[in-house]
């Protein structure tokens, strides 16, 4: 399947948007972040935004997206209520922070978890594909993974900015189980992957009028390992090493932690990459027509 560069954005965006909101949430129920929480709202919804114009960019009749908006089920709808509702967040957010108060009330980072892990579980779920094993249900656990570890590198780099030392530690603190996290979740759609296999019909004009039984049958577990896919799945693995080590070394210098920082960003940003791009490398289709 082509890489859909568009949606990868989308995708990756939302991850981000999420992940640093659900971030500055939970540093906010310890009581800690006040000064980055500005910042990280306008950083996420900035990102939101870019993320919305991936989405936009990949309709190439962008009329037809009313078509959606009339099925509830439809996975660009509830990708549409998962946007209000983080928009909804934001402002409340914004509101809050605007009256000045030391401490947020506890609603609020509550509801924002709660909006934004369905926010991210909406966006994984609207590109589950029966059909084509490699996009079950294991995507959404990599989203969720990949969000964990994407948003504590964004308040960690705010914090960073702002000289924050104790806000910075625990965003790394964050950071270094979010990467271990993205190893868990790569794990897990590793063995979903291993666990499903496609018959290979070969070539057919007709394929309802087939005289002979399927060729081959084709180990999807193989071709991300050490076929086509291999050098973008193997590269997302390394990458999200990296951005471990990174954090569990970056842990012991909270306030000089700039070059680990910058590695660990970088490796964060290739890690979510690689492993989109390998996945649309494995959602080939059954059927090879002619």
């Amino acid at each position: 399947m082509e890489t859909q560069w568009p949606l990868v954005i989308f995708t990756l965006f939302v991850c981000i948007t999420c992940g640093l909101l659900g971030s500055m949430s939970i540093l906010a129920l310890k009581g800690r972040g006040r000064d980055l929480q500005m910042t990280g709202l306008i950083t996420s919804a900035v990102c939101l935004v870019i993320g919305g114009i991936g989405a936009f960019l990949h309709l190439e009749h962008w009329e037809r997206i009313f078509n959606g908006f009339g099925h509830i089920t439809s996975g660009i709808t509830q990708e549409l209520v998962g946007c209000v509702a983080l928009a909804v967040v934001m402002v409340l957010w914004f509101v809050v922070l605007r009256k000045g108060e030391d401490k947020l009330p506890t609603w609020l980072p509550v509801v924002t978890l709660i909006v934004a892990v369905a926010m991210v579980v909406a966006t994984g779920h609207s590109y589950l594909m029966p059909a084509r094993a490699a996009w079950g249900v294991s995507l959404i656990v990599f989203y969720l993974c990949n969000a964990c570890m994407l948003g504590p590198i964004v308040l960690w780099a705010i914090a960073q900015a702002k000289g924050d030392t104790e806000a910075e530690g625990a965003a790394i603190n964050l950071a270094f189980i979010g990467a271990a996290l993205q190893l868990v979740g790569d794990a897990i759609y590793a063995v979903s992957v291993a666990m499903s296999s496609m018959p290979d019909h070969g070539y057919y004009a007709d394929p309802t009028a087939m005289t002979t039984p399927p060729k081959a049958v084709t180990d999807l577990f193989e071709v991300m390992v050490s076929g086509a896919a291999a050098p973008m799945f193997w590269s997302a693995i390394a990458c999200a090493v990296i951005v471990l080590v990174c954090a569990l070394v970056a842990r012991k210098k909270a306030g000089a932690s700039k070059t680990y920082l910058v590695v660990a960003a970088v490796a964060a940003l290739a890690t979510s990459l690689f492993f989109r791009v390998a996945v649309y490398q494995l959602g080939f289709s059954v059927f090879m027509l002619y």
